[in-house]
């Protein structure tokens, strides 16, 4: 399978969406939904995608904001995420107190498993919970490429100074769930530029 992958980014906090289309069947799925939906409708549009899911890396506002505009586009499609923040989109509950809700409640609400494959379409995806910026965050795997959310950057890593974050953990599953991936593989994060497992191994200040 060849997959495209193509993302947008809003301009507040320059959070990426990804478009991950499969290039034979035109399956794809959108991860993660930032403050400017608007530019993954039109992207998809423009290709010609057939969206099957959502999935979401975690649930922080800036991730879920555009929910409404996405599913408006593509119909009732599954919203994909962990069971430690599902209450965040299917009841409309905030992940953080700092912050209020991040979205109205979504019906279509599916769990996203350490350890199992979600399958969207012909496109299949490795969940690997990779927590500590947030409780249910997870990183999606498909062919060389890895869907961080905000646990790995290039040349960084997410924060963990919220009340339910727990930077231990973060610590700890990106070195045993990332790093322990092959160096070739694509980072491609919540935010910034993608990178490769590779560099981040060898570079990254926060994981020597």
């Amino acid at each position: 399978m060849r997959v495209h992958i193509e993302s947008t980014a809003d301009q507040q906090f320059r959070t990426n969406s990804y478009l991950v289309e499969d290039e034979e069947t035109n399956d794809a799925v959108v991860i993660d939904a930032n403050l400017e939906p608007q530019a993954m409708v039109d992207l998809v549009r423009n290709r010609g995608a057939n969206v099957k899911a959502i999935l979401l890396t975690h649930t922080d506002v800036d991730h879920v904001a555009g929910l409404p505009v996405l599913l408006a586009a593509f119909g009732p499609v599954p919203v994909a995420v962990h069971e430690s923040e599902k209450h965040v989109v299917a009841e409309g509950r905030p992940l953080r107190r700092e912050f209020g809700p991040a979205t109205d409640p979504v019906d279509s609400v599916v769990n996203l498993v350490e350890g199992e494959t979600f399958r969207a379409g012909s496109l299949a995806f490795e969940v690997l919970h990779t927590p500590g910026h947030s409780p249910g965050g997870v990183t999606l795997k498909i062919g060389d490429n890895l869907f961080t959310g905000d646990a790995l950057f290039a040349g960084s890593i997410g924060r963990s100074d919220f009340a339910n974050s727990d930077g231990r953990a973060l610590v700890d599953g990106i070195n045993a769930k990332l790093l322990s991936q092959p160096d070739e593989l694509t980072v491609y994060s919540g935010h910034g530029p993608s990178t490769t497992i590779g560099r981040e191994r060898r570079t990254n200040p926060f994981l020597s």
